[in-house]
């Protein structure tokens, strides 16, 4: 290929260069330009079959990969829909560049059709937002990728006008990833934590790739996570206390722990995670640290003490004092949180659950759509690891976990879209994303025949159920249609053998998996 002389080649030559590897999306004839020249360097636009899954796929392919998601459409109706998934990117703190087209700017004021106010969505959608120029479009990329890359992580929406894309581009820079400084927290810090007779770590998304097992250990702390930090530690033993912020039965058991507490430590806690129930989630009493990579304005308490900088390293600066606590607390403390997910002999949503990891294993990602199922799901899948769970937690937006599960097999990945089947068929036409790339998505639904969280809300306020019922699809007959395979499974064992035969195909599986939705009014 020749230099780049155009705007979009010279936006795909640097996206190529700073190691995007695909984009998501559904051109458009504006956008056209653009798709052209990312295929001409080897980036593809995967073809979702709606442009809010091209949202939704490259925020889970920023956290897989570590790299900047990309997710195309083009204006009006492309625009909008789009907006589901990058907003989604935005309170999941995801970083995304989100390209959409313009018309051209001569024609604004006399010409409507496909044409709104955009810039409008674009301001209450994502971190921030450039209009292209060919004077300075590589500049423009610069500063989208700063914004999008600094804490908290987020979208930025380029808005490229039909004129810019064939334009000859300018020369500007190019973005290069910050790396962090390693930044110790004061010693007046570390010896308030040292001084905790019963500390309590609470660990966010932020934070999930610190060393936060060695940390617990050192301070001899029980650790809550975050749902989106599941996997900061190895779930299910040791210091390992549960994922919170969602679930009030489970909440109710975390926060008589920390009620226990002398001191919290937080590790990039992110309230866009929290249901109220968590506000402020601690005793007013109760000593609080933070540590973050940004100043925690939005924490709503009055912190002892705030260090600002890296992560990792300030974590590894922390050290260890006289805790009371013992593993076996922690054990007793699991115990009771397991209890409200024990189901017996039915295959109720917990059981058919932890099926699924079974069968899965430890090195497969399981992406979680949003509903009853995913507050169960957040409670008894242990992660064994960071991003082995993706979820729209800040957002949770429906239609999330089969996008997110595609773009983990595109990544790699032994990948497990557990959904609940409303969510499935919000996003039906993405199987066929999955079938024409080849990717060997294993999709599992949840099948109760409701909106189970929902009706469950009705039920609580003395309402009738109204608006949650609905019929599912055979689930044999549309594993088949979409090229792969499909199955109901009734027993434990039927949906175990159903996954790992889905494993050694190349192809789609969808398994339906009828639950006993009554357990959900014990877990929630």
């Amino acid at each position: 290929m020749s230099e780049p002389t155009s705007v979009a080649d010279a936006l795909a030559a640097a996206l190529k260069q700073q190691g995007v590897t695909r984009a998501w999306g559904m051109p458009g004839g504006d956008s056209l330009p653009l798709v052209a020249s990312l295929g001409e360097v080897g980036v593809p636009v995967h073809l979702v079959r709606d442009e809010a899954s091209a949202g939704f796929a490259a925020d889970a392919t920023a956290q897989l990969t570590g790299t900047t998601g990309v997710a195309m459409a083009t204006l009006g109706p492309g625009l909008t829909n789009l907006v589901s998934g990058v907003a989604g990117a935005l309170l999941d703190r995801a970083p995304v560049l989100a390209f959409t087209s313009r018309y051209r700017s001569d024609r604004h004021g006399s010409y409507t059709h496909m044409m709104l106010p955009q810039e409008k969505l674009l301001d209450a959608t994502a971190k921030g937002w450039f209009r292209m120029t060919a004077t300075n479009a590589l500049g423009e990329l610069h500063r989208a990728l700063q914004i999008a890359h600094a804490p908290r992580p987020g979208p930025v929406w380029l808005e490229v006008p039909v004129e810019v894309a064939s334009a000859p581009c300018g020369v500007g820079a190019v973005f290069t990833p910050p790396s962090p400084s390693p930044s110790a927290p004061d010693a007046a810090l570390v010896a308030q934590v040292a001084s905790w007779k019963r500390p309590v770590i609470l660990c966010g998304f932020a934070a999930r790739h610190a060393e936060i097992e060695a940390l617990a250990s050192r301070l001899r702390a029980p650790v809550l996570t975050s749902y989106k930090a599941k996997g900061a530690l190895p779930e299910g033993w040791g210091w390992s206390a549960g994922a919170a912020g969602l679930s009030p039965v489970a909440d109710r058991i975390h926060q008589g722990l920390i009620a226990r507490a002398d001191g919290v430590l937080l590790l990039g806690w992110d309230p866009a995670e929290l249901r109220d129930q968590w506000l402020p989630g601690w005793p007013a009493t109760c000593p609080v640290v933070v540590l973050d990579t940004h100043l925690p304005t939005d924490i709503p308490s009055d912190l002892e003490r705030v260090h600002v900088g890296d992560l990792a390293s300030a974590v590894a600066g922390l050290e260890g004092g006289d805790s009371v606590w013992t593993l076996e607390d922690v054990a007793v403390h699991r115990a009771s949180h397991d209890a409200f997910f024990e189901e017996g002999a039915t295959v109720g949503p917990a059981t058919a659950i932890r099926a699924v990891q079974e069968a899965a294993g430890d090195d497969a990602v399981v992406a979680l759509d949003v509903g009853s199922h995913r507050i169960t799901a957040s409670q008894v899948w242990h992660a064994p690891r960071p991003d082995r769970v993706l979820q729209s937690n800040g957002f949770a937006s429906m239609g999330y976990g089969l996008p997110a599960a595609i773009a983990a097999a595109a990544a790699g990945h032994k990948s497990v879209a557990l959904i609940g089947d409303m969510g499935l068929q919000m996003v039906l036409g993405e199987l066929m994303t999955a079938s024409e790339n080849g990717w060997p998505v294993v999709t599992v639904v949840l099948v109760d025949d409701a909106l189970s969280l929902i009706e469950l809300k009705q039920e609580r306020l003395g309402h009738p159920s109204r608006s949650v019922r609905f019929k599912n699809p055979s689930f044999a007959a549309l594993g088949e249609a979409v090229g792969g395979a499909g199955a109901l499974c009734t027993t434990r064992e039927e949906l175990m053998t159903s996954i790992r035969e889905g494993f050694e195909r190349d192809t789609p599986t969808v398994i339906g998996v009828p639950i006993d939705a009554s357990w959900y009014r014990q877990q929630m």
